[in-house]
């Protein structure tokens, strides 16, 4: 939802979950695909 231009505040509403929820996993999804993506260019 984040990347279709969703707010943090409009997730946590549909998904009625707390908004440091949203946050903490928005932020955690990023380092992971950061590492991925490091680790593929690596090769």
């Amino acid at each position: 939802m984040f990347l279709s231009g969703y707010k943090y505040n409009e997730i946590a509403e549909k998904l009625n979950v707390p908004l440091g929820t949203v946050k903490s996993r928005i932020f955690f999804a990023r380092q992971e695909l950061q590492k991925t993506l490091k680790d593929f260019r690596q090769g």
